[in-house]
């Protein structure tokens, strides 16, 4: 840990207590791995410097300034606190600043039709592509957001790619409009990746659309009895050969490459990451998320075996721990670790799924099954008529209300109870990130990702389900 030496002020003799949001994993080689989860912070205490951290991280400690060395880098973290320091107040404002006006997070589905049959799949396929007035509506929708600051554009489906032409023309012209303004751009797609092929790829990708999340269910063998196409063929090696081509070009794009696994699969996940460390390994652009099949409202459900409570978390922490072996990043881990890193994009009142049709959805995953998710309707004027009752259903979280868990919970900044809407309507109380249960072991492969080149970690996908 390094922080710069801060010129001598009034504030040298304040005394410092610990931050209240603070993590610590004790390291074989005697180091001290510390996260804040109010600044998102993550640094690695020395050996030679870790009794003087934990005695000055004690619940109870108090710490006289100036502060030098391994205590100066604590306070810049925001591990140290100067007494006093209203740190519920800090949180507060970091959640409502998701308030503000200028961020727009769109995730449209081009099409609600999709090439494959996957076992696990929730998606009804009702709609087809996009008509081309509702598509200048969504153009006039994001070029009237006068205070627009920021603009994330997520492809979803479906299978987003069934409407290539659509995905690529309107990912050019809002990454035209974006850079004529200065305003932040990225465009991610989730993909099965079947029509992402050499020559659809070498015009996308110029275009705009830098970011893939692409899966992969095993080896060929694992994966096509899971990923099938709409007409029984199968599916991985195309996919295969597409990652493979992205792999030999010198696209500026990242790929996380997710795989979806039961509790058989566990087993045979070493072999698979050997094949992917094969292929991509070294290569910066490529992540690896690990996700375990769920029940996530498919007609298939009942026939599927899944991990389930305790079960599921020890067995996405066994894989996440085997990716990291492998020399891949995870994903998420770091990003989660960040204030507000583990809030759920329907959470946000600024994110909005937009249909085939035009209306408005906060779940990718709800879809149009449950009214509540139902929150309005795009219109080719480039007008969206909102439903605010059924907004702050969503965007309200009750996780910090006085009683709850996440009021007094040292993770409560990257999540503030807000992990999935849909849960904390539908459950006593809601879901804590995977990571809490298993901290000490993430901040453990967090350092060991260290070691590997920094990555641009880019969007967040859409949703862990599914």
């Amino acid at each position: 840990m390094h922080a710069p030496a801060p010129a001598k002020n009034e504030h040298d003799d304040e005394l410092y207590v610990p931050s209240r949001y603070v993590s610590l994993s004790h390291q074989k080689d005697g180091a001290l791995v510390v996260h804040c989860a109010r600044t998102g912070a993550v640094g690695v205490v020395p050996a030679e410097d870790v009794r003087q951290a934990r005695q000055a991280l004690v619940a109870t400690s108090v710490t006289k300034g100036p502060l030098t060395g391994v205590l100066q880098d604590l306070a810049y973290g925001g591990f140290l606190v100067p007494k006093g320091t209203d740190e519920a107040a800090l949180v507060h404002e970091q959640y409502i600043s998701r308030y503000t006006a200028g961020g727009l997070h769109l995730i449209v589905m081009p099409t609600e039709q999709c090439n494959f049959r996957c076992i696990y799949c929730y998606e009804s396929f009702l709609r087809g592509e996009m008509n081309p007035e509702l598509q200048e509506g969504l153009k006039r929708f994001v070029t009237g957001q006068e205070s627009l600051d920021r603009f994330q554009l997520s492809w979803f489906g479906g299978e987003p790619l069934l409407a290539g032409e659509t995905v690529l023309g309107l990912t050019d012209y809002f990454r035209r409009h974006c850079e004529s303004r200065g305003v932040p751009f990225s465009a991610l797609a989730t993909t099965n990746g079947y029509l992402l092929t050499p020559e659809y790829a070498d015009k996308v990708i110029p275009a705009g659309l830098r970011y893939f999340q692409i899966t992969l269910d095993g080896p060929q063998h694992e994966h096509d009895k899971r990923r099938i196409g709409a007409n029984g063929e199968p599916t991985f090696t195309r996919i295969w050969e597409n990652l493979r081509h992205l792999g030999a070009s010198d696209h500026d794009v990242k790929v996380i490459i997710r795989h979806n696994f039961d509790p058989a699969g566990l087993p045979k996940m070493a072999h698979f990451l050997g094949m992917l460390k094969g292929e991509f390994g070294g290569d910066s652009r490529f992540d690896v998320e690990m996700e375990a099949i769920g029940r996530w409202g498919g007609a298939n459900d009942e026939n599927l075996d899944v991990c389930e409570d305790r079960a599921l978390i020890d067995a996405v922490q066994q894989a996440r721990r085997m990716t990291t072996a492998a020399g891949f990043r995870d994903a998420h881990a770091l990003p989660g670790m960040q204030p507000n890193g583990y809030v759920c994009y329907a959470a946000n009142p600024r994110s909005f799924v937009i249909g085939s049709d035009g209306k408005a959805y906060k779940c990718t995953v709800e879809l149009d099954y449950h009214d509540r998710n139902i929150v309005g309707q795009l219109h080719p004027d480039g007008s969206m008529d909102l439903d605010w009752q059924k907004m702050a259903l969503w965007c309200e979280t009750n996780g910090m209300d006085e009683g709850k868990k996440c009021g007094s919970c040292y993770f409560s900044p990257t999540c503030h109870g807000a992990v999935c809407p849909k849960e904390w309507m539908d459950e006593p109380e809601c879901a804590c990130p995977t990571n809490k249960h298993f901290v000490k072991d993430s901040l453990t492969l967090i350092r060991a990702e260290s070691l590997f080149e920094l990555p641009d970690s880019g969007p967040a996908a859409v949703c862990p389900k599914g």
